[in-house]
C-alpha cells in the first residue's frame, strides 16, 4: 500500500488524515463509482475507532497500557482494511486513473484490470478465550480445521470477521490478513456471549459466503 510516490504516512495523525481523504473522495463518488455500501460502512467505522483511540491515547491523563494497545489495534485494523480496499479501488474501472492518483494512491498497474475470483469456500471459525477479556478468533479451511494449524492463505488475502455482543444490535467488522485476530473487550463485556461469523476475502476485499454463526463467552 503506497501513494503515488510510494510513501505511506508513518505518523499516525497523518495516516488518519490520509485515510479520511480517501474515504471522503469515495463517499462523494459512491454511486458513480459503484462502491460497496458494506465496505464503506466498515471503512467509516474503522476511521472512527482509530480516531477515538488516537485522541484517548494522546491525552496524558487517560493514556495507559490498555489505551496504547487499543490504539495500536485500531490502526492495524485500519491499515489492513486500506491495503485490501486500495486493491478494490484499483480494480474498479469506473474510477478514472486520475482519481486514483489524486487520492494519493499508487498509479493503477496493468494487472489491476484483471478479474479476481470471489471466494466460494466457507472458513472454519474457532474462538479461543484468553485472559483479561481477550478472545482470539482463528480461521482455517475445512481440510485443516484445527485452529492452530499453520496454513498459508495463498489465494485468499485474509478473512473478514463480523461480531457483536449478545446485547448489541449492530455488527462490528474487522479484517485480518493473518489466520487469526484477537478481540479485546473491557470489564463490561465479562460474562456476555460474543456472536461471530467469518468469510474469506480475495485481494480486492470481496468476501465469499459467511460461516455459520457461533458464540463464545467473554471471560
Amino acid at each position: 500500500m503506497a501513494n503515488s510516490n510510494g510513501y505511506v504516512p508513518r505518523k499516525e495523525n497523518e495516516f488518519l488524515a490520509w485515510a479520511k481523504t480517501i474515504y471522503g473522495d469515495c463517499e462523494k463518488n459512491l454511486e458513480t463509482w459503484g462502491l460497496d455500501l458494506d465496505q464503506m460502512t466498515r471503512f467509516a467505522q474503522l476511521i472512527e475507532i482509530a480516531g477515538t483511540a488516537f485522541q484517548v491515547n494522546s491525552d496524558k491523563e487517560r493514556k495507559n497500557k490498555m489505551s496504547v494497545y487499543a490504539k495500536n489495534a485500531a490502526f492495524l485494523s485500519l491499515k489492513q482494511f486500506l491495503k485490501a480496499f486500495i486493491n478494490t479501488l484499483e480494480g474498479n474501472l469506473k474510477i478514472p486513473d486520475e482519481a486514483i492518483t489524486s487520492m494519493g494512491l499508487r498509479p493503477r498497474r496493468f494487472h489491476a484490470r484483471q478479474p479476481i475470483p470471489v471466494p466460494t469456500e466457507v472458513p472454519v471459525i474457532t474462538p479461543v478465550v484468553g485472559q483479561h477479556h481477550n478472545l482470539t478468533v482463528y480461521a482455517a479451511t475445512l481440510q485443516l480445521g484445527h485452529p492452530t494449524e499453520s496454513l498459508k492463505i495463498g489465494k485468499y488475502a485474509g478473512f473478514l470477521l463480523k461480531y457483536r455482543l449478545e446485547d448489541e444490535t449492530q455488527w462490528q467488522f474487522v479484517i485480518s490478513t493473518k489466520l487469526h485476530y484477537t478481540l479485546v473487550f473491557d470489564e463490561t463485556a465479562k460474562g456476555k456471549h460474543l456472536l461471530m461469523q467469518g468469510a474469506w476475502l480475495n485481494p480486492r476485499m470481496q468476501n465469499g459466503p459467511w460461516s455459520e454463526e457461533i458464540q463464545e463467552l467473554v471471560n
